[in-house]
């Protein structure tokens, strides 16, 4: 009998980011923990132009009536460095449903993720996990043109485990794998994720970033649907970047879309390969999370779904999420 997905099915978050808090230091003081600033938000009222499309021509020449009403975030006049700061707590029991109604379907999926935990798939998601910390792509903007960056990673009272970001890719995950601390750092994430309900992984990460004094910082931009103007996200007085968006981060390591070699970018793991960037969503029809997920459970000594697609599925299930498949009205 064939088991379908059921109408009930959720999974808790395994890769538990916290918000980044932003300071400001100077490059050669990157070890003095002492040194560094809380980089504040700040208004900034500026006359702006009239630019939206379909402008009249007699209204292009005019200054907005309304002053650009945004906030900013800036390093100050004596520092050179922008210092990113987050925790990241990776949590055990991976494969297990937070919630579902159907004992079938969760001893199915149970079952498999199991098998790929024990045919070490795991560790190519860990290791994906870890560059993406090595590279420095939860500095989104913040990483754009950069003269050095240096991430510092903690775990416990182990030795700090440090990467040059420019030395691992954005685009492909190949570059410097043999690189001591970057494979330390996944073996840790791996030994969270295959731990079991009790156990987890602490992960503490400093991103040292030298754009020059006085230059733009850019902290995450709070939803502002209604209202013109920027305002940016801060945590008592200090600039930050959403948990989500480093999360976001973290996670893109998708390369297993059909379209990968002609895009030559990794995506966030989601269930439709959705991109909000680029209006695109990477995997509809028969390639998204919700068939592979169901012909992996029904699968028969796995032919139905490769080793990639089985990343691709226990990606979704640490990403976490309710999975559910919408129950048909009756009557």
């Amino acid at each position: 009998m064939t088991i379908d997905l059921p109408s009930m099915l959720a999974f808790e978050r395994k890769l538990e980011t916290s918000d980044g808090l932003m300071f400001s230091g100077n490059w050669n003081e990157k070890e003095r923990q002492g040194e560094w600033e809380v980089i504040p938000v700040t208004k900034r009222l500026n006359r702006s132009t009239i630019s939206n499309y379909g402008t009249s021509v007699e209204d292009m020449k005019k200054p907005n009536p309304k002053a650009s009403d945004s906030d900013d975030a800036n390093l100050p006049l004596n520092k050179d460095t922008l210092k990113v700061s987050f925790s990241l707590r990776v949590v055990g029991n991976l494969g297990k449903p937070f919630g579902c109604n159907d004992p079938g379907f969760e001893s199915a999926i149970v079952a498999k993720v199991n098998e790929f935990k024990d045919s070490n798939g795991v560790s190519e998601l860990a290791y994906r996990y870890a560059y993406n910390i090595a590279n420095g792509r939860f500095l989104w903007r913040n990483r754009v043109g950069a003269d050095e960056i240096s991430i510092h990673v903690t775990v416990g009272n182990d030795p700090a485990l440090d990467f040059n970001a420019y030395d691992f890719s954005l685009v492909n995950f190949d570059e410097n794998k043999e690189h001591a601390d970057l494979n330390k750092l996944a073996a840790i994430i791996e030994a969270g994720l295959k731990g079991d309900s009790e156990s987890f992984v602490l992960v503490n990460v400093d991103a040292y970033v030298k754009l020059g004094v006085l230059q733009h910082v850019f902290p995450s931009q709070e939803m502002n649907m209604n209202e013109k103007g920027k305002t940016l996200f801060q945590l008592d007085g200090c600039a930050a970047m959403h948990n989500v968006k480093i999360g976001n981060a973290i996670r893109t390591i998708d390369t297993w879309y059909p379209r990968y070699t002609e895009e030559k970018q990794p995506i966030a793991i989601e269930p439709f390969g959705a991109v909000t960037q680029r209006g695109e969503a990477y995997r509809k029809k028969d390639v998204d999370l919700y068939t592979l997920m169901v012909n992996w459970v029904n699968s028969e000594k796995d032919n139905d779904i490769n080793d990639d697609q089985k990343s691709y599925v226990t990606a979704n299930l640490i990403r976490g999420g309710v999975f559910s498949k919408k129950s048909e009205k009756k009557g």
